[in-house]
């Protein structure tokens, strides 16, 4: 490894550890985005239950949770949930909304605490594998007899380990590859870090993507059989479909992995890419399959349940294709601007935002590190914003059909961090399909790049502890 390599990854690594821990030391229980429910789910798995009860057929699923973890993680939600939009950041003590926060975090757990059915039906779509990290986290704590405070902390602080080692993974996969530049300006967005401070399945699910995408990348340099980074593609892919089957829609891009890189004879090459596709899609579609009812009955979080119907919306999408496309315009056209702080930027159920110049300085600094990447062939570009538009075109249906009145003229519900996967293979692939390149040596692009993700981490924490403190 050559000095600039090395300095990459301990600069890049350097951050993701001292930022992620930083923000979870930071971000009260209950502050994170759904992780009120998130936080449920990584507590029944860490108990051995691996699915969701049900509460009630199609309509509510949950389950057990000690009546001390409730208090305290929703005493943090509504604290959360109360500081929203209260006034301008400095006059903000959002923490201070929750009196009873700390108290409730020093209540201890023995085989007598109380417990409760608990509905958690939005967490409860995803299966068991993006809440291992938390739950892991969650049991050992409780082996060790901690308090309620740091059985949460202890699931946090897991499901971040677990980030940063995807993070140095990915970044040492591209350590010799131009990509590297906008691979870790991604994984250090201000909102990709935070995700990685709280309990929820975006964690893992972002991490899974991450490591998927840097290896397709990387696979792109070579030019002779490597089997063991082949294998790793499609190891990555399988964690990808295990934790969102949403983002089953990134598997084509096992297509961009070169031929010479999986197999000497071309026709053998493509065997094994469409029977990794096709098995990995199987995969995907099982476990989505076996989530169907939970993902309908997610309906049932929002006033307007019984104006939903996924059915109907499905009918009438089907029936007249061009409006539907309108409609995925008008989605973007309405929440498109928000969706640039809310991929970025955007923290927390109480939305805590960076400064707008952070914003700013973020949005050239990955249009510049798109452009440092290796230059390819249009095809590759084509798949890459190909598979980033159709996935966004299908979370929105989604949305649309499970989230949305029957007819309403946008779809509901549809956030900022759902892009987040889709960053590295959207900005690459229009790099790709644009006749630019840029060049520049390792010292100055480390300046630039890791001088960018130091200072948006630096500003998004103190923003943060600014506001909630």
């Amino acid at each position: 490894m050559t000095k600039g390599e090395w300095g990459f990854l301990s600069t890049f690594v350097g951050l993701a550890v001292v930022f992620c821990l930083a923000f979870t030391l930071t971000v009260p229980a209950g502050f994170g985005l759904d992780e009120e429910h998130h936080s449920y789910r990584a507590w029944q798995v860490s108990r051995g239950v691996l699915e969701p009860e049900t509460i009630s057929p199609q309509t509510q699923y949950g389950g057990t949770i000690p009546v001390p973890l409730i208090d305290y993680v929703i005493a943090g939600t509504d604290a959360a949930n109360a500081g929203r939009g209260t006034g301008e950041p400095w006059e903000r003590h959002d923490i201070a909304l929750a009196p009873s926060y700390d108290r409730l975090g020093h209540v201890e757990l023995d085989p007598a605490t109380p417990t409760r059915v608990e509905e958690f039906t939005n967490a409860s779509a995803s299966s068991f594998v993006p809440y291992l990290p938390s739950a892991i986290g969650m049991r050992a704590a409780t082996a060790l007899g901690a308090d309620v405070g740091g059985i949460v902390l202890a699931g946090k602080l897991v499901n971040a380990m677990v980030y940063v080692l995807a993070v140095a993974a990915s970044l040492l996969i591209l350590a010799r590859s131009r990509w590297k530049w906008l691979v870790g300006l991604v994984a250090l967005s201000p909102l990709s870090v935070f995700q990685a401070s709280v309990i929820s399945a975006d964690t893992f699910s972002n991490a899974a993507a991450l490591l998927f995408t840097a290896l397709i990348l990387r696979s792109r340099a070579l030019t002779a059989r490597a089997p063991g980074l082949a294998a790793a593609v499609v190891l990555a892919g399988l964690l990808v479909v295990l934790t969102k089957p949403t983002y089953i829609l990134l598997l084509p891009l096992l297509f961009a992995v070169p031929s010479a890189a999986v197999s000497a004879k071309r026709r053998l090459a493509l065997t094994l890419r469409v029977a990794s596709f096709l098995l990995l899609a199987g995969i995907g579609a099982f476990v989505s399959s076996r989530a169907s009812d939970i993902a309908g009955a997610i309906r049932f979080q929002i006033p307007d349940a019984d104006r939903v119907d996924q059915r109907a919306q499905l009918a009438g999408m089907l029936s007249d294709p061009f409006d539907a496309i309108a409609m995925v315009g008008r989605t973007v056209i309405q929440y498109g601007s928000s969706w640039i702080e809310g991929t970025l930027t955007m923290m927390g159920t109480n939305t805590v935002f960076a400064p707008a110049p952070i914003t700013i300085i973020l949005i050239a600094a990955l249009t510049l590190a798109m452009f440092c990447g290796e230059p390819d062939r249009r095809v590759v570009g084509a798949l890459f914003a190909g598979v980033a538009l159709v996935t966004v075109c299908a979370i929105i249906a989604t949305l649309y059909m499970t989230f949305t009145v029957v007819g309403a003229a946008t779809a509901d519900g549809v956030q900022g961090r759902y892009w987040i996967p889709l960053l590295i293979p959207a900005l690459a692939g229009i790099a790709t399909l644009v006749p630019v390149s840029v060049r520049m040596n390792e010292k100055t692009a480390l300046s630039i790049f890791g001088g960018t993700a130091g200072v948006a981490l630096s500003a998004a924490l103190a923003m943060w502890v600014t506001t909630v403190y």
